[in-house]
Formats: C-alpha cells, structure tokens, sequence
C-alpha cells in the first residue's frame, strides 16, 4: 500500500532566501528544459534576476541538502542561465491603472528600485531621487566590472523604469520636510555611502585610500596610481573587491590583511579562492597598529592574533601574540574595514531613531520609521549586507508602503505554473552525482582586463546541475512491496546525520515482515524529508512525488 509523507518543512533553500524565491520551483523548470517558466519563477519575486544570477551571495546554496552529498546545487548560476539565455527580453508594461498616491524613493540602489517596481506595479505614482549622476547605486559603483558588467546593470534598471517610474538624477534630497509636503509616502534607502578608516595612526597619510571610493573611482575610469605594492586591510567581501582590482589594475603584488582567521573571513569562500588563484597574498588573524610613513605610506606595522571576536554591539575582543611585531611593506594601503550612513537627511528629524550600530531603526514588519510617512530600507536599516538582502527590505517596505496607502500589500504574482507534471522515473533512482564546474576565463588571461570572469553555464550543462536537485518540495512516496531491504536508503540517511553508517540514527527505518515478505518503512518524527533515501533507492520503494503524473 503506497503512503505518501509530505514535506516537513519549506524547502531550506527557499527559507534561506531573504526575498523567498521559490529555488526548488525553478531547478525544476531548468531541469525539464522548460527554461522561460523559470525564467518567470524567479522574477516572481527578484526584479534583478541577472544581477542576482551574478553577485548573489547565495545562502540558498549553503542551505542546500546536496550539502550533505558533496557540494550544493549552483542556484546562483542557474539563476543566471535562465536570465541570460541568447534572445531573452524582460518587457513590463506599464499598469493600467493609478491609485493617485505618490511615492518618493531617495535612492535608487537595489533597495529603492526593488520598492519602486513593486509599487509601480501597484498603480502608485513612484519617483526616484538619486544623487549621482546615474541610477544603481552598489550595483552601478561597488561592484567591480569583472563581478557585473555595466550593460547587465543598465537593462535591468530600464526594465524596472519602464513601467512609468520618474527618476531625478543629479538630486541630493536634504530637506526631508520639504519632501513630506508633497509625496503621500516616502522610502528611504541611500545606502552606506562613506567607507571609514581605522583610527590608528598613520591612516591620514598620502597613499592611504577607503575601498568604496577607491572602486567607485576605478568604476567611472578614473586613473588611480597605486604603486607596487598594495595591502588591502579588511576580511570581507569588499577587501576582496578591491584586491582583485588592484591585480587587474596592474599591481605586481596585491596582499590583504585581517583580523580574522582565514576560516572566518566574511568573504565568501569562493572569492577568497579565486583571489588566490590571481596571485593574492592574505595575512589572516592580523591586528593593525599602525600605519608608517612620513609624507606617504611605506607599510603597516602589524600584531599576530590568537583569536577574536566581535560582541553583539559589533565591538572587538582579541588577544595579541606578545612579541608578533612585524610591517607589512605597501606602496598603497586600502581600508575596507566598514561603512557608514550619512545622517545628514534625517538629522533634523529627531522622531527618527538610529541604532547602536549608526543605521536607522524601523519596525522590522513594514519598514515603518518614527515619522509618518517615512519608511526605509536597505544598508541604511540592516548595516553593509548583500543585493539580496537589500531587495528583500525593499519587498517588505513596497508592502508596508501600500497598506499605509490604503492598499492591501498584495505584491505577489504568480508568472509560471505552480503546479508542475512529474513522473517518479524523472527524479530518482540515480545518484546526485559532482557539481557541475561554472565555466569561467582561465587565470592567466582574467587579470589582464576587467572583462567578466565567469562564462556561465550552456544549456547542456545547466540542465545536468539542475538534474542534481533533490526536490525537497515534493512529497516522499514508499511502495513497500518494492523494498528488498538493501538498506541503501538508511545508510544514506545515517551518513547525512551522523557522517557513518549506522543505522541506529537514522530518521528513515526499514523492518522486515518475513510472513508477508514485505518490509515496512517509515520515518522518524526528526526527517526533514530531504530525499537523499528516495534519490538513492535503487529498487523505487521511495522516490519523490507520485507514481502517476499530477499537480500538486
């Protein structure tokens, strides 16, 4: 008798990312070459489906149950193949109708425009104000070209003004008062726009720069002279930014230095070791004490650390390796230790209230700030984060903005079928087998330009990554009567939970019935119905969905 067990919880790649694309829904899609259905799932909720195929951080991934079997689906990369697939065209028109609200957005980074297309879409009468003389603020002057080139930056933020949104460049809003007067709402969302330097001595010295200035520099083709010999100090993504485009920028030998141990740096794994294939030195667990020189910078003169830490005020606990004096030689140094929000908007607003960490408190349900009307978003609410996350507080601030318009919040579009046709032949009874390598420009040829690193996956090869999806959105079907009590299933389970075969833990269980010489299988209050037993039974006892094709 086929029992079915249905997922115990949200897939944990869904979960994880912050604006809630549905990752499972869109494999899928990729999975069955049905590549504009996925397309259309992921703008469901994204409105930077390509720059989000390129420079998301991709806690989907690290959440992802493939995990547990060597290396996890490449959702980022097949975000980008469905976005980037020859002949693609990402239209909207504008809507037919207009509630007659307004809506002021200072801003107009990932944050902003994410909350500008969603009310747009809405009928609310939307302008951006930018400061700059173009729109995209990280996306168009954080993020080095090798990341996200510029014409990927312009299509999607033309795609997102096409649907009738006024932008006003060139426009430092400053009297946030004066902005009240004529909008109904407005979202705040500038971003952290001053990179900051280490108060230690030295750091005023010629020759010392701020990563961000430095990168947005590079970004508008100004010629920046760095020497030699640069040393990067910071551990994050941004220090990763800049050392790479120090290399790029000809530098013959690029170091970056920082507090953390290499395990713990902030930046992720992948970029770390791309940043050593290119030739850069890293000097992990270093504390700065000062930075040397008489008219310009000559080194920075270092402790070893044994360990540190940061509190919940972002504070630093460390301790020093007595007698680990030592200079690191830099013709340049580059700070990339933090950003910092400019307060000068809200400064004469006191019902606006800012946090222990320098960034804007809001009610975290609708992104609602102290003073009526006004709502934000972005780097300013959360501190440095990442693209995704900025277009998920623009999601939940487009949300709050509409229902203090009198609307109901409704942002959510379905673009693609929800149900999907399955057959139990088409998702297990293989094994997931090796991530398929992102194809990208050798080493030895990257570092010459700024051209983009990553070449991106062909459609042969995105749809075998994407075949490697366990499903974990589908439900678990057993047919008993198949089972010839191998224990594949178990000693999979086992592995994921406990790292050895024991079949004692795990949350799958097969019991023999010698009379009806049929087993039965079931599964422990703790399966999170990830379907590594189904993927790998070899003799269809479990598998993924029903037998028979339907929606679910």
């Amino acid at each position: 008798m086929l029992k079915t067990k249905v997922p115990a919880q949200e897939p944990p790649c869904k979960s994880a990312c912050p604006a809630g694309v549905d990752v499972p829904r869109y494999v899928r899609f990729i999975a069955e070459g049905k590549f504009d259905e996925a397309l259309a799932v992921i703008r469901e909720r994204l409105p930077f489906p390509s720059v989000c195929g390129r420079v998301c951080v991709h806690p989907c991934e690290e959440k992802c149950n493939c995990n547990y079997l060597g290396a996890p689906i490449a959702i980022r990369a097949l975000k980008r193949f469905v976005a980037e697939r020859p002949g693609v065209v990402i239209e909207e028109e504008p809507p037919d109708r207009s509630t007659g609200r307004s809506v002021a957005i200072i801003g107009s980074g990932p944050a902003g425009l994410t909350a500008a297309y969603y009310l747009a879409k809405l009928g609310h009468s939307v302008t951006v104000f930018e400061s700059e003389s173009k729109p995209g603020g990280a996306l168009r002057w954080a993020i080095p070209r090798y990341e996200l080139p510029q014409e990927v930056v312009e299509r999607e933020i033309n795609n997102i003004l096409g649907l009738g949104i006024k932008l006003e460049t060139n426009r430092r809003v400053e009297d946030l008062e004066q902005v009240r007067k004529y909008f109904d709402a407005i979202f705040i969302a500038p971003g952290l726009t001053r990179g900051r330097k280490l108060n230690i001595p030295g750091a005023d010295l010629e020759g010392v720069l701020i990563a961000t200035e430095f990168l947005k520099d590079v970004n508008r083709g100004k010629e920046v002279k760095l020497g030699n010999k640069v040393l990067v100090l910071g551990g994050g993504g941004v220090a990763l930014d800049a050392a790479r485009t120090a290399v790029r920028l000809g530098v013959s030998e690029v170091h970056v230095a920082c507090v953390e141990s290499k395990r713990t740096m902030p930046a992720l794994p992948e970029v770390i070791e791309e940043g050593e294939k290119e030739g850069i030195i890293f000097h992990p667990s270093t504390y700065f004490v000062e930075i040397l020189g008489e008219d310009y910078v000559t080194g920075v003169k270092c402790l070893k650390l044994r360990w540190m830490k940061y509190d919940e005020d972002g504070a630093i606990h460390m301790d020093t390796i007595p007698e680990s004096e030592h200079v690191l030689e830099a013709d340049s140094v580059i700070f990339a230790v933090g950003q910092e929000l400019d307060l000068g908007l809200i400064s004469d607003s006191p019902e606006i209230k800012i946090t222990k960490r320098g960034t804007i408190s809001v009610d975290l349900e609708n992104m609602a700030t102290g003073l009526d009307k006004v709502f934000a978003g972005g780097d300013a609410v959360s501190g440095p984060s990442s693209i995704i996350e900025a277009v998920a507080t623009g999601r939940k601030a487009a949300i709050g903005i509409d229902k203090y318009l009198g609307g109901k919040g409704d942002i959510d579009t379905v673009m693609a079928p929800r149900g999907i046709e399955w057959t139990q032949t088409e998702l297990q009874g293989y094994p997931v087998g090796e991530r398929v390598e992102i194809p990208s420009v050798p080493v030895e040829e990257r570092c010459k330009d700024f051209k983009e690193v990553e070449i991106g996956y062909s459609e042969e090869l995105a749809i075998q990554e994407a075949k490697r999806c366990l499903r974990c959105d589908l439900p678990i079907t057993v047919d008993p009567k198949n089972c010839t009590g191998c224990l594949t299933c178990m000693m999979r389970c086992s592995i994921k939970f406990g790292e050895i075969f024991s079949p004692a833990i795990a949350k799958v269980q097969v019991i023999p019935f010698s009379d009806e010489k049929i087993n039965e299988i079931s599964f422990s209050e703790e399966c999170d119905t990830c379907g590594i037993c189904a993927r790998y039974c070899p003799h269809d006892a479990i598998y993924r969905g029903e037998r028979r094709k339907e929606e679910y």
